[in-house]
Protein backbone atom coordinates (compact mmCIF):
# COMPACT_ATOMS: atom_id res chain seq x y z
CA UNK A 1 0.00 0.00 0.00
CA UNK A 2 1.34 3.44 -1.00
CA UNK A 3 1.58 6.09 2.18
CA UNK A 4 -0.01 8.88 1.83
CA UNK A 5 2.22 12.57 1.54
CA UNK A 6 1.08 15.62 3.08
CA UNK A 7 -1.14 17.42 1.36
CA UNK A 8 1.24 20.08 -0.26
CA UNK A 9 2.98 18.00 -1.57
CA UNK A 10 0.73 15.03 -3.02
CA UNK A 11 1.14 13.85 -6.48
CA UNK A 12 -2.46 13.01 -7.34
CA UNK A 13 -1.95 11.01 -10.21
CA UNK A 14 -0.17 7.94 -7.98
CA UNK A 15 -2.68 5.73 -6.66
CA UNK A 16 -2.85 3.96 -3.22
CA UNK A 17 -4.24 0.33 -3.53
CA UNK A 18 -5.47 -2.03 -1.56
CA UNK A 19 -5.79 -5.82 -2.13
CA UNK A 20 -9.99 -6.15 -0.89
CA UNK A 21 -12.35 -8.70 -2.20
CA UNK A 22 -15.56 -8.29 -0.35
CA UNK A 23 -17.04 -11.36 -1.53
CA UNK A 24 -14.07 -13.23 -0.36
CA UNK A 25 -14.32 -15.69 2.97
CA UNK A 26 -11.41 -13.74 4.47
CA UNK A 27 -13.64 -10.52 3.73
CA UNK A 28 -16.59 -12.38 6.11
CA UNK A 29 -13.98 -13.41 8.68
CA UNK A 30 -12.57 -10.02 9.17
CA UNK A 31 -14.35 -7.19 7.78
CA UNK A 32 -13.62 -5.09 10.97
CA UNK A 33 -10.46 -5.81 11.02
CA UNK A 34 -10.43 -4.56 6.92
CA UNK A 35 -12.69 -2.01 7.18
CA UNK A 36 -10.52 -0.08 10.07
CA UNK A 37 -7.26 -0.55 7.84
CA UNK A 38 -8.62 0.88 5.09
CA UNK A 39 -10.14 3.77 6.64
CA UNK A 40 -6.72 4.44 8.76
CA UNK A 41 -4.35 3.97 5.84
CA UNK A 42 -6.45 4.51 2.78
CA UNK A 43 -9.91 6.11 3.00
CA UNK A 44 -9.96 6.20 -0.70
CA UNK A 45 -8.26 3.54 -2.53
CA UNK A 46 -8.42 1.45 -6.24
CA UNK A 47 -8.36 -2.28 -5.84
CA UNK A 48 -8.26 -4.49 -8.88
CA UNK A 49 -10.79 -6.29 -8.17
CA UNK A 50 -13.98 -6.91 -10.52
CA UNK A 51 -12.56 -5.50 -13.33
CA UNK A 52 -10.80 -2.30 -10.96
CA UNK A 53 -12.68 0.03 -8.76
CA UNK A 54 -11.98 3.07 -6.33
CA UNK A 55 -12.85 1.86 -2.41
CA UNK A 56 -14.34 4.48 -0.35
CA UNK A 57 -13.87 3.80 2.79
CA UNK A 58 -13.43 7.03 4.78
CA UNK A 59 -16.64 8.58 6.36
CA UNK A 60 -16.29 12.32 4.86
CA UNK A 61 -16.00 11.27 1.47
CA UNK A 62 -18.28 8.37 1.17
CA UNK A 63 -20.72 10.93 2.16
CA UNK A 64 -19.47 13.44 -0.25
CA UNK A 65 -20.46 10.84 -2.97
CA UNK A 66 -23.49 9.58 -1.58
CA UNK A 67 -24.52 13.46 -1.88
CA UNK A 68 -23.42 14.21 -5.19
CA UNK A 69 -25.54 12.03 -7.54
CA UNK A 70 -24.88 13.73 -10.38
CA UNK A 71 -21.09 13.04 -10.37
CA UNK A 72 -21.53 9.35 -8.44
CA UNK A 73 -24.20 8.20 -10.59
CA UNK A 74 -26.49 5.13 -9.47
CA UNK A 75 -27.48 4.08 -13.70
CA UNK A 76 -27.09 0.83 -15.48
CA UNK A 77 -27.27 0.97 -18.49
CA UNK A 78 -28.62 -2.56 -19.72
CA UNK A 79 -28.41 -1.60 -23.50
CA UNK A 80 -24.36 -1.45 -22.98
CA UNK A 81 -23.40 -4.01 -20.58
CA UNK A 82 -19.81 -3.63 -21.61
CA UNK A 83 -19.80 0.29 -21.19
CA UNK A 84 -19.18 2.08 -17.70
CA UNK A 85 -22.70 2.31 -16.04
CA UNK A 86 -22.43 -0.54 -14.54
CA UNK A 87 -25.17 0.33 -11.82
CA UNK A 88 -24.69 0.01 -7.78
CA UNK A 89 -23.74 -3.60 -7.34
CA UNK A 90 -20.52 -5.17 -7.96
CA UNK A 91 -20.13 -7.23 -9.69
CA UNK A 92 -23.21 -5.57 -11.58
CA UNK A 93 -26.32 -7.44 -11.30
CA UNK A 94 -27.81 -8.48 -14.73
CA UNK A 95 -31.60 -7.36 -14.18
CA UNK A 96 -33.50 -3.94 -13.73
CA UNK A 97 -33.37 -2.26 -10.55
CA UNK A 98 -35.44 0.50 -10.12
CA UNK A 99 -35.59 3.26 -8.87
CA UNK A 100 -31.92 2.25 -6.72
CA UNK A 101 -30.31 2.38 -10.09
CA UNK A 102 -31.87 5.20 -11.80
CA UNK A 103 -30.57 9.03 -11.57
CA UNK A 104 -32.95 12.05 -11.05
CA UNK A 105 -35.18 13.30 -12.17
CA UNK A 106 -36.69 9.64 -13.32
CA UNK A 107 -35.57 8.48 -10.28
CA UNK A 108 -38.06 11.05 -8.39
CA UNK A 109 -41.01 9.93 -10.09
CA UNK A 110 -40.77 6.09 -8.36
CA UNK A 111 -39.20 7.08 -5.32
CA UNK A 112 -41.84 9.97 -4.50
CA UNK A 113 -44.30 6.74 -5.02
CA UNK A 114 -42.43 4.88 -2.40
CA UNK A 115 -42.24 8.05 0.13
CA UNK A 116 -45.96 8.04 1.23
CA UNK A 117 -46.39 4.18 2.19
CA UNK A 118 -42.63 3.91 3.88
CA UNK A 119 -42.73 7.59 5.18
CA UNK A 120 -41.95 7.68 9.08
CA UNK A 121 -45.81 8.78 10.11
CA UNK A 122 -47.17 5.13 8.05
CA UNK A 123 -44.15 3.53 9.43
CA UNK A 124 -45.51 3.98 13.21
CA UNK A 125 -48.72 3.31 12.49
CA UNK A 126 -47.86 -0.33 11.12
CA UNK A 127 -46.31 -0.92 14.71
CA UNK A 128 -49.37 -2.65 16.18
CA UNK A 129 -49.16 -4.96 12.59
CA UNK A 130 -45.46 -5.90 12.98
CA UNK A 131 -46.34 -6.31 16.55
CA UNK A 132 -48.79 -9.03 15.96
CA UNK A 133 -46.60 -11.12 13.13
CA UNK A 134 -44.02 -11.03 15.52
CA UNK A 135 -46.09 -12.67 18.68
CA UNK A 136 -47.52 -15.34 16.21
CA UNK A 137 -44.29 -16.25 14.85
CA UNK A 138 -43.00 -16.26 18.71
CA UNK A 139 -46.01 -18.40 19.66
CA UNK A 140 -45.04 -20.85 17.28
CA UNK A 141 -41.85 -21.87 19.22
CA UNK A 142 -42.20 -20.40 22.37
CA UNK A 143 -43.68 -23.63 23.94
CA UNK A 144 -40.99 -25.99 22.72
CA UNK A 145 -38.11 -23.65 24.30
CA UNK A 146 -35.76 -24.11 21.25
CA UNK A 147 -35.76 -22.42 17.98
CA UNK A 148 -33.59 -21.25 15.25
CA UNK A 149 -34.43 -17.43 15.58
CA UNK A 150 -33.74 -16.59 11.89
CA UNK A 151 -35.36 -19.34 9.67
CA UNK A 152 -38.34 -19.03 12.74
CA UNK A 153 -38.62 -15.34 13.43
CA UNK A 154 -36.51 -12.90 12.00
CA UNK A 155 -36.56 -14.27 8.18
CA UNK A 156 -40.32 -14.63 8.48
CA UNK A 157 -41.48 -10.94 10.18
CA UNK A 158 -39.94 -8.83 7.77
CA UNK A 159 -41.17 -10.67 4.66
CA UNK A 160 -44.28 -10.74 6.17
CA UNK A 161 -44.73 -7.25 6.77
CA UNK A 162 -43.37 -6.28 3.31
CA UNK A 163 -45.43 -8.61 1.46
CA UNK A 164 -48.27 -6.52 3.54
CA UNK A 165 -47.77 -3.19 2.71
CA UNK A 166 -47.13 -4.71 -1.53
CA UNK A 167 -50.38 -5.89 -0.90
CA UNK A 168 -49.03 -10.33 -1.96
CA UNK A 169 -50.85 -12.99 0.03
CA UNK A 170 -48.69 -13.07 3.16
CA UNK A 171 -48.56 -16.68 3.02
CA UNK A 172 -46.27 -16.87 0.07
CA UNK A 173 -43.69 -14.89 1.97
CA UNK A 174 -41.14 -17.56 1.44
CA UNK A 175 -41.90 -17.70 -2.23
CA UNK A 176 -40.43 -14.41 -2.23
CA UNK A 177 -37.87 -14.21 1.14
CA UNK A 178 -35.70 -17.40 -0.39
CA UNK A 179 -34.88 -16.29 -3.46
CA UNK A 180 -33.65 -12.96 -2.04
CA UNK A 181 -31.96 -14.57 0.70
CA UNK A 182 -30.20 -16.83 -1.82
CA UNK A 183 -28.83 -14.23 -4.10
CA UNK A 184 -28.05 -11.77 -1.55
CA UNK A 185 -25.21 -14.19 -0.23
CA UNK A 186 -23.95 -16.35 -3.22
CA UNK A 187 -21.17 -15.16 -4.73
CA UNK A 188 -21.57 -14.19 -8.26
CA UNK A 189 -20.70 -16.51 -10.91
CA UNK A 190 -21.52 -19.72 -7.98
CA UNK A 191 -23.90 -22.61 -8.76
CA UNK A 192 -26.05 -21.38 -5.82
CA UNK A 193 -25.85 -17.72 -7.24
CA UNK A 194 -27.18 -19.19 -10.71
CA UNK A 195 -29.89 -21.01 -8.32
CA UNK A 196 -30.50 -17.88 -7.10
CA UNK A 197 -31.08 -15.80 -10.36
CA UNK A 198 -33.43 -18.47 -11.67
CA UNK A 199 -35.26 -18.32 -8.32
CA UNK A 200 -35.43 -14.34 -9.11
CA UNK A 201 -36.62 -14.73 -12.25
CA UNK A 202 -40.06 -16.95 -11.34
CA UNK A 203 -40.51 -14.75 -8.26
CA UNK A 204 -40.53 -11.86 -10.53
CA UNK A 205 -43.18 -13.30 -12.82
CA UNK A 206 -45.09 -14.08 -9.91
CA UNK A 207 -45.31 -10.13 -8.60
CA UNK A 208 -45.56 -9.04 -12.77
CA UNK A 209 -48.71 -10.71 -12.87
CA UNK A 210 -49.61 -9.47 -9.72
CA UNK A 211 -49.06 -5.76 -11.19
CA UNK A 212 -50.78 -6.50 -14.04
CA UNK A 213 -54.03 -7.82 -12.52
CA UNK A 214 -53.93 -4.30 -10.20
CA UNK A 215 -54.07 -2.47 -13.13
CA UNK A 216 -57.31 -3.59 -13.61
CA UNK A 217 -58.60 -4.13 -10.44
CA UNK A 218 -56.79 -1.68 -7.69
CA UNK A 219 -56.83 -2.67 -4.53
CA UNK A 220 -55.71 0.38 -2.41
CA UNK A 221 -52.22 -1.61 -1.88
CA UNK A 222 -48.96 -0.22 -2.40
CA UNK A 223 -48.64 -2.53 -5.94
CA UNK A 224 -52.09 -0.58 -6.34
CA UNK A 225 -50.23 2.90 -6.21
CA UNK A 226 -47.21 1.48 -8.76
CA UNK A 227 -48.79 0.23 -10.93
CA UNK A 228 -51.31 2.61 -11.79
CA UNK A 229 -49.22 5.34 -11.30
CA UNK A 230 -48.79 8.28 -14.54
CA UNK A 231 -45.89 10.32 -15.81
CA UNK A 232 -46.16 13.79 -16.85
CA UNK A 233 -47.02 12.79 -20.10
CA UNK A 234 -50.20 10.98 -17.76
CA UNK A 235 -49.53 7.68 -19.53
CA UNK A 236 -49.00 4.96 -16.95
CA UNK A 237 -45.45 4.26 -16.24
CA UNK A 238 -43.72 1.51 -17.81
CA UNK A 239 -44.70 -2.02 -16.55
CA UNK A 240 -41.15 -2.91 -16.60
CA UNK A 241 -39.85 -0.51 -14.33
CA UNK A 242 -42.83 -0.73 -12.33
CA UNK A 243 -42.74 -4.51 -11.51
CA UNK A 244 -39.15 -3.57 -10.76
CA UNK A 245 -39.66 -0.93 -8.38
CA UNK A 246 -42.10 -4.03 -6.49
CA UNK A 247 -39.38 -6.19 -6.87
CA UNK A 248 -36.95 -3.34 -5.45
CA UNK A 249 -39.30 -3.28 -2.23
CA UNK A 250 -39.26 -7.35 -1.56
CA UNK A 251 -35.65 -7.07 -1.98
CA UNK A 252 -35.37 -4.62 0.39
CA UNK A 253 -37.59 -5.49 3.19
CA UNK A 254 -37.08 -9.07 3.40
CA UNK A 255 -32.98 -9.21 3.51
CA UNK A 256 -31.67 -5.83 5.89
CA UNK A 257 -34.04 -6.28 8.34
CA UNK A 258 -33.25 -9.74 9.13
CA UNK A 259 -29.69 -9.34 8.87
CA UNK A 260 -30.02 -6.35 11.78
CA UNK A 261 -32.04 -8.11 14.14
CA UNK A 262 -29.98 -11.27 13.56
CA UNK A 263 -26.94 -9.63 14.34
CA UNK A 264 -27.78 -7.32 17.28
CA UNK A 265 -29.47 -11.01 18.66
CA UNK A 266 -26.11 -12.55 18.29
CA UNK A 267 -24.09 -9.43 20.14
CA UNK A 268 -26.86 -9.48 23.03
CA UNK A 269 -26.12 -12.97 23.47
CA UNK A 270 -22.55 -12.68 23.88
CA UNK A 271 -23.07 -9.16 26.11
CA UNK A 272 -25.64 -10.04 28.65
CA UNK A 273 -24.84 -7.63 30.82
CA UNK A 274 -26.42 -5.35 28.08
CA UNK A 275 -29.05 -7.75 27.10
CA UNK A 276 -30.07 -6.97 30.81
CA UNK A 277 -30.29 -3.49 30.40
CA UNK A 278 -32.17 -3.32 27.30
CA UNK A 279 -34.57 -5.61 29.23
CA UNK A 280 -34.82 -2.77 32.09
CA UNK A 281 -34.94 -0.20 29.73
CA UNK A 282 -37.05 -0.96 26.52
CA UNK A 283 -37.25 2.60 26.14
CA UNK A 284 -33.48 2.70 24.97
CA UNK A 285 -34.56 -0.07 21.89
CA UNK A 286 -34.93 2.68 19.42
CA UNK A 287 -31.30 4.32 20.16
CA UNK A 288 -29.85 0.65 20.64
CA UNK A 289 -30.73 0.10 17.11
CA UNK A 290 -28.93 2.93 15.55
CA UNK A 291 -25.92 1.64 16.98
CA UNK A 292 -26.80 -1.64 16.29
CA UNK A 293 -26.94 -0.28 12.58
CA UNK A 294 -23.61 1.48 12.38
CA UNK A 295 -21.54 -1.32 14.05
CA UNK A 296 -22.79 -4.22 12.36
CA UNK A 297 -23.24 -2.87 9.13
CA UNK A 298 -26.44 -5.22 7.61
CA UNK A 299 -25.54 -3.59 4.13
CA UNK A 300 -21.80 -3.32 3.67
CA UNK A 301 -21.63 -1.71 -0.31
CA UNK A 302 -23.20 -0.18 -2.83
CA UNK A 303 -21.39 1.40 -5.95
CA UNK A 304 -21.84 4.18 -8.49
CA UNK A 305 -20.16 5.03 -11.43
CA UNK A 306 -18.52 8.47 -11.91
CA UNK A 307 -19.78 10.97 -14.77
CA UNK A 308 -16.65 13.19 -15.03
CA UNK A 309 -13.18 13.59 -13.79
CA UNK A 310 -13.42 14.17 -10.21
CA UNK A 311 -11.31 14.47 -7.10
CA UNK A 312 -12.20 12.65 -3.88
CA UNK A 313 -10.61 12.30 -0.36
CA UNK A 314 -7.87 13.76 -2.26
CA UNK A 315 -7.46 11.13 -5.02
CA UNK A 316 -8.63 11.64 -8.82
CA UNK A 317 -10.80 9.91 -10.39
CA UNK A 318 -11.69 8.94 -13.55
CA UNK A 319 -15.03 9.63 -15.98
CA UNK A 320 -16.03 5.88 -15.79
CA UNK A 321 -14.32 4.69 -13.00
CA UNK A 322 -16.04 2.47 -10.95
CA UNK A 323 -16.42 3.73 -7.20
CA UNK A 324 -17.86 1.53 -4.04
CA UNK A 325 -18.69 2.84 -0.95
CA UNK A 326 -17.56 0.93 2.39
CA UNK A 327 -20.98 1.79 4.92
CA UNK A 328 -19.27 -1.03 7.04
CA UNK A 329 -15.95 1.09 6.95
CA UNK A 330 -17.20 4.51 7.01
CA UNK A 331 -19.18 4.04 9.92
CA UNK A 332 -16.00 2.96 11.80
CA UNK A 333 -14.41 5.68 10.78
CA UNK A 334 -12.52 7.76 13.98
CA UNK A 335 -12.94 10.97 12.24
CA UNK A 336 -16.66 10.86 12.81
CA UNK A 337 -17.34 8.55 15.69
CA UNK A 338 -16.10 8.52 19.07
CA UNK A 339 -14.54 5.02 19.94
CA UNK A 340 -16.13 3.47 16.67
CA UNK A 341 -15.46 0.05 17.44
CA UNK A 342 -17.06 0.18 20.93
CA UNK A 343 -20.70 -0.54 20.79
CA UNK A 344 -22.43 2.22 22.90
CA UNK A 345 -26.63 1.74 22.86
CA UNK A 346 -26.96 4.86 24.15
CA UNK A 347 -24.76 6.99 21.48
CA UNK A 348 -26.19 10.06 20.66
CA UNK A 349 -25.58 11.69 18.20
CA UNK A 350 -25.47 8.90 15.56
CA UNK A 351 -24.76 9.99 12.50
CA UNK A 352 -24.06 6.66 10.87
CA UNK A 353 -24.38 5.73 7.07
CA UNK A 354 -25.99 2.16 7.25
CA UNK A 355 -29.38 3.79 5.44
CA UNK A 356 -26.97 5.74 3.07
CA UNK A 357 -27.45 9.37 2.06
CA UNK A 358 -28.16 12.07 -0.29
CA UNK A 359 -31.41 11.31 -2.58
CA UNK A 360 -31.03 7.79 -2.75
CA UNK A 361 -31.01 6.86 1.00
CA UNK A 362 -32.62 3.84 1.82
CA UNK A 363 -36.50 4.58 1.37
CA UNK A 364 -37.50 1.58 3.93
CA UNK A 365 -35.10 2.89 6.59
CA UNK A 366 -37.90 4.34 9.02
CA UNK A 367 -39.89 1.27 8.39
CA UNK A 368 -36.45 -1.32 9.44
CA UNK A 369 -36.22 0.91 12.46
CA UNK A 370 -39.82 0.43 14.00
CA UNK A 371 -39.47 -3.71 12.70
CA UNK A 372 -36.27 -3.99 14.78
CA UNK A 373 -36.96 -2.19 18.11
CA UNK A 374 -40.46 -4.25 17.69
CA UNK A 375 -39.05 -6.88 16.88
CA UNK A 376 -36.37 -7.12 19.82
CA UNK A 377 -38.75 -6.12 22.64
CA UNK A 378 -40.53 -8.86 22.01
CA UNK A 379 -38.20 -11.11 22.14
CA UNK A 380 -36.56 -9.59 24.92
CA UNK A 381 -39.63 -9.69 26.89
CA UNK A 382 -40.63 -13.21 25.98
CA UNK A 383 -37.59 -14.90 25.93
CA UNK A 384 -35.23 -13.27 27.36
CA UNK A 385 -32.83 -16.07 28.15
CA UNK A 386 -32.26 -17.05 25.02
CA UNK A 387 -28.61 -18.45 24.74
CA UNK A 388 -27.57 -19.19 21.12
CA UNK A 389 -26.08 -22.32 19.94
CA UNK A 390 -22.24 -21.18 18.51
CA UNK A 391 -21.37 -23.73 16.84
CA UNK A 392 -24.25 -24.65 14.86
CA UNK A 393 -24.94 -20.62 13.84
CA UNK A 394 -24.40 -20.22 10.27
CA UNK A 395 -23.33 -17.05 8.73
CA UNK A 396 -23.39 -15.96 4.91
CA UNK A 397 -20.57 -17.09 2.56
CA UNK A 398 -20.24 -14.13 1.59
CA UNK A 399 -21.12 -10.86 2.83
CA UNK A 400 -20.44 -8.66 -0.45
CA UNK A 401 -24.06 -6.69 0.28
CA UNK A 402 -25.82 -7.88 3.20
CA UNK A 403 -24.39 -9.10 6.43
CA UNK A 404 -25.94 -11.66 7.35
CA UNK A 405 -27.12 -15.78 8.64
CA UNK A 406 -28.57 -18.47 7.30
CA UNK A 407 -29.34 -19.99 10.63
CA UNK A 408 -28.93 -19.21 14.05
CA UNK A 409 -30.41 -22.38 16.38
CA UNK A 410 -31.18 -20.83 19.91
CA UNK A 411 -32.57 -22.29 23.52
CA UNK A 412 -34.22 -20.64 26.03
CA UNK A 413 -36.71 -21.50 29.18
CA UNK A 414 -40.36 -22.33 27.60
CA UNK A 415 -42.85 -19.96 27.77
CA UNK A 416 -46.67 -20.05 27.13
CA UNK A 417 -47.67 -18.80 24.06
CA UNK A 418 -49.89 -15.31 24.37
CA UNK A 419 -52.56 -16.75 21.52
CA UNK A 420 -51.38 -14.54 18.66
CA UNK A 421 -53.14 -15.15 15.10
CA UNK A 422 -51.64 -14.37 11.78
CA UNK A 423 -53.17 -11.27 10.27
CA UNK A 424 -54.24 -11.93 7.02
CA UNK A 425 -53.55 -8.52 5.47
CA UNK A 426 -51.56 -5.87 6.72
CA UNK A 427 -55.15 -4.45 7.48
CA UNK A 428 -56.00 -6.82 9.87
Amino acid sequence: MEAHQPDAVRDLTARPTIELDHHSADYRDRWQEISDGNVAACPVAHTAAYGGTWVVSGYEPLVEALRDHAVFSSFQDHTDPAGPMRGTSNPPIPYLNVPQELDPPLHTVYRRLLNGPLSPEQSRRREPFIRQVTAACLDRFTEKGQADLVAELTNPVPAIVTLGILGVPLTDWERYAGPIHLLTYSPPGSATWTEAMTAVGEMMAVLGALVVARRTEPAGDLISVLATATGDDGELLPLDHVISTAGLVVAGGVDTTTALVSHALHWLHRHPAERDRLIADPGLLPTAVDEFLRVLAPVQFMSRTATRDVELGGQRIAAGERVMLAFAAANRDPAAFECPAEMRLDRTPNRHVAFGSGVHRCVGAHLAKVEAVVMLDEILRRIPDYVIDEQGTQHYPSIGAINGFIGMPASFTPTPAVGAVFPESAGG
